[in-house]
């Protein structure tokens, strides 16, 4: 029930929950209304056997006075011959029927019990015959009442008046329901049916991508209002859906040509290192022909170190516009991780940088290159150790996560990164040492996304920086 109602739409919704409250309510109303009316018509009919009572008890006390009782005898014969039978009774102190044809005719009264009505059937009333001044006479000045007369009238008489009346009454009702109800229905349409459904077509067609769709002529009201903003809010999103497209094309072509760049880029850095390596070769001949001691030997040697590093930058910048094929397989962080660290840990003791391991043994194995990983942690390890120079500690943790990933953090207690160049370091190009090539994070984040994961650096100046890496591991990957 409850989804059905939560399924109907705002305008169905309205005209059952505003014509039930109305039906309920007219309902209620009615019903009370009726008991109300059959309670008011038992009133009137006791009020009348009320205002009978002292006529009837005026001709008794007379007949009885004149010595003609043959006047109650009539009286009560008529009474009950005119459709009433069994309507009037007279009765003695002790509340038994007197035959008033036995009184009549001048003999002793035959008494019984009086015939039994149900009270839930009949309106039952004893009114007292009291004793007054007149009858004292024959009837003493103590005596109590000198007995009763019960008028009887059944109930069922006067509610079919009333239902007569009321089966008019019901027929106006249920007329007036079923024009409310077609009221209703017709103003729910025209004031809420119609304009939502117009809304609602009008977000089916924006969501088909047709962004020129307005919704107009809308009554007056919150409606209006919902009209208008929807009517605003397209407006922009077709607005930023065309600037999207331009600058979607303008960078389409700025793509095109950075393309184009890096293929010239990664074969001049090709052409170029190919003739290093022939320099650094005839310079290393050269410095080995030169006597130990000469100045010219030491002059070969500062050519020969910076020879060195022009290759070392080719060399970094051919593997970032040009990534290696990525060899996938399972594999432990162990295997990349620890390789590094053991031929980085000689280089650790001599700077006098204190490491700290946190891997455990039984972290999910991971799915990819081990070795374009050993590139990604050899990066994060040379930066932390230039940030370093007069020592510190390294931290290297790892541990498994519940959405079935494998978090890495390498930790150190540097000199840290301003918040002006934690924005650009994963930028190519962008270094903060003197002999950086600045493509080292570059690198290392192009190598993290080949494997889904994801690379972000926190650091607070004079305190340290955290690289952590995120991978998600085998399992997930199925």
């Amino acid at each position: 029930m409850t989804v059905a109602w939560r399924g109907a739409s705002l305008a169905r919704q309205t005209f059952i929950a505003f014509y039930s409250f109305t039906v309920a309510v007219t309902a209620i109303t009615f019903l009370l209304y009726v008991q109300d009316t059959r309670n008011s018509v038992l009133d009137m009919e006791r009020a009348t056997m009320r205002s009978m009572f002292p006529v009837i008890e005026r001709v008794i006390a007379d007949s009885m006075l004149q010595k003609s009782r043959g006047g109650i005898a009539h009286l009560f014969s008529v009474h009950n011959s005119h459709g009433m039978a069994d309507r009037m009774f007279l009765l003695d102190p002790d509340k038994l029927a007197v035959n008033t044809q036995d009184l009549a005719a001048g003999v002793k009264p035959r008494r019984e019990a009086p015939k039994a009505f149900d009270p839930a059937k009949s309106i039952i009333m004893d009114f007292p015959i009291q004793n007054r001044g007149a009858c004292a006479r024959c009837h003493g000045a103590d005596a109590g009442p000198l007995g009763y007369v019960r008028l009887v009238s059944p109930k069922r008489d006067r509610q079919i008046a009333a239902e007569a009346n009321l089966k008019g009454r019901l027929i106006i009702l249920f007329a007036s329901f079923l024009i409310v109800g077609l009221w209703t229905l017709m103003v729910v349409r025209r004031v809420i049916d119609e304009p939502m459904g117009r809304i609602v077509e009008a977000m089916n067609r924006v969501a088909r991508g047709k962004l020129d769709t307005r919704v107009d002529d809308l009554p007056s009201g919150e409606l209006r209002s919902i009209a208008r903003g929807f009517n605003n809010m397209v407006r922009l999103l077709e607005k930023d859906r065309r600037e999207i497209v331009n600058l979607h094309r303008s960078q389409v072509g700025h793509l095109d040509r950075l393309a184009a760049l890096g293929e010239l880029s990664a074969h001049l850095a090709h052409e170029v290192r190919n003739p290093l390596t022939g320099i650094s070769s005839t310079i290393q001949v050269l410095q080995g022909e030169t006597a130990e001691g000469s100045p010219r030997r030491e002059v070969l040697g500062k050519v020969l170190g910076q020879l060195n590093r022009m290759e070392q930058t080719m060399g970094s910048f051919l593997r970032f516009a040009r990534m290696p094929e990525t060899v996938v397989r399972p594999f432990d962080l162990h295997e990349p991780l620890e390789r590094v660290l053991d031929l980085f840990e000689v280089r650790l003791r001599t700077q006098k940088i204190e490491l700290k391991r946190d891997i455990p043994r039984n972290l999910p194995r991971l799915r990819g290159d081990p070795g374009q990983l050993e590139q990604v942690f050899l990066n994060l390890f040379i930066n932390a150790a230039h940030s370093m120079p007069d020592g510190g500690t390294l931290s290297v943790s790892a541990r498994a996560e519940p959405e079935g990933t494998l978090l890495v953090e390498v930790s150190d207690t540097g000199k840290g990164i301003s918040s002006a160049d934690l924005e650009h370091v994963f930028r190519a190009f962008f270094t903060t040492r003197e002999n950086g090539s600045g493509l080292g994070l570059p690198l290392s984040r192009q190598i993290v996304m080949a494997h889904n994961g994801e690379i972000w650096i926190e650091s607070v100046p004079d305190r340290g920086t955290s690289v952590f890496v995120r991978l998600p591991a085998a399992a997930a990957e199925v």
